[in-house]
């Protein structure tokens, strides 16, 4: 509502000068305008002004009811600001306690994922709700503590669900990647095996070493080498980028070793066969080693 002063357009601390001159001139553009309902009502309004502001007095009364009238509003807005902060405090409280329920169990409870979806949800609304009471109140009644507090809620939530965004993410893309190795895995290991049953028929083959062995063994080498080049260019997850790049090494080293035994021949010394078996078993252990350590991280065998 506005006040005397307003009305006349001169500031509370008018002069009794600034007062009359002020009623004067709305005097004589109300006497510019048509006369009806409105003019003669603004014009009422005006000498209850003009009548109030230039008696000490009454003017003294006025502004004594103005002054008790300004803290009553400034006293109820400020009630309005705590009881809005109260709201959205709560609820600012359990949207936060939500989020970071949530975050806690995608950050510290691998594969058992709890959304607080209820806090949430019903967090959000009442700090959403909180926060338009409170900023429909005059700036004046709101506090720099309130707005610091409600914005480190805020902050806190939206960081927590966006750690949950991120791990959703990087969980999506890991299941993705594994995905992919497991096809890389079912796709080589027909190879893998047709290899080793090549090298295996030839250890276990009676009688001096002969064409057949050779052939095989150039064979099995060539299906080495195909594993070893598809493993090496394969993308792994993460964690086992360590056991794709291991066991590239170890086909790679079976593909090494498969051509030179199919370099042999039934007279190349006993020497050179017992050297390509040291190193055969060397690989076949290394690749043991690698079997174990996949099976210690991931619990299962590769």
């Amino acid at each position: 509502m506005n006040s005397y002063y307003d009305l006349l357009g001169v500031p509370p601390n008018a002069t009794e000068l600034e007062i009359r001159s002020a009623y004067g001139r709305d005097v004589l553009r109300l006497q510019e305008s048509a006369s009806d309902s409105k003019v003669a009502q603004f014009r009422a309004a005006l000498d209850a002004a003009f009548g109030t502001l230039v008696d000490p007095t009454k003017r003294a009364t006025y502004d004594a009811e103005l002054a008790t009238a300004a803290q009553d509003h400034a006293e109820a807005s400020t009630e309005d600001a705590d009881g809005a902060f109260r709201d959205a405090l709560r609820g600012g409280l359990w949207f936060a306690g939500g989020c970071l329920v949530t975050a806690g169990t995608y950050a510290f409870l691998q594969g058992t994922y709890f959304l607080a979806w209820g806090p949430v949800l019903f967090g959000g609304f009442q700090l959403v709700r909180g926060l338009l009471r409170y900023f429909s109140v005059p700036s004046s009644a709101r506090r720099a503590t309130h707005l610091a507090i409600l914005a480190g809620l805020i902050v806190l939530g939206i960081g927590s669900a966006g750690f949950v965004g991120v791990s959703e993410a990087l969980a999506a893309q890991q299941v993705a990647e594994s995905t992919k190795w497991n096809a890389l895995i079912d796709a080589t290991s027909l190879d893998v095996l047709q290899a080793s049953d090549l090298v295996e028929g030839i250890a276990n083959r009676p009688g001096p070493w002969n064409a057949t062995d050779t052939a095989d063994m150039a064979k099995a080498s060539g299906l080495y080498a195909h594993v070893a080049d598809t493993v090496a260019a394969a993308t792994a997850p993460a964690r086992l980028d360590w056991y794709r790049a291991g066991m590239a090494k170890n086909f790679r080293d079976a593909a090494a070793i498969t051509h030179e035994y199919s370099l042999l021949s039934a007279t190349s010394p006993a020497t050179a066969f017992e050297a390509l078996d040291k190193r055969w078993k060397a690989r076949l252990d290394e690749a043991n080693q690698l079997s174990d350590r996949f099976g210690a991280q991931e619990g299962k065998a590769p």
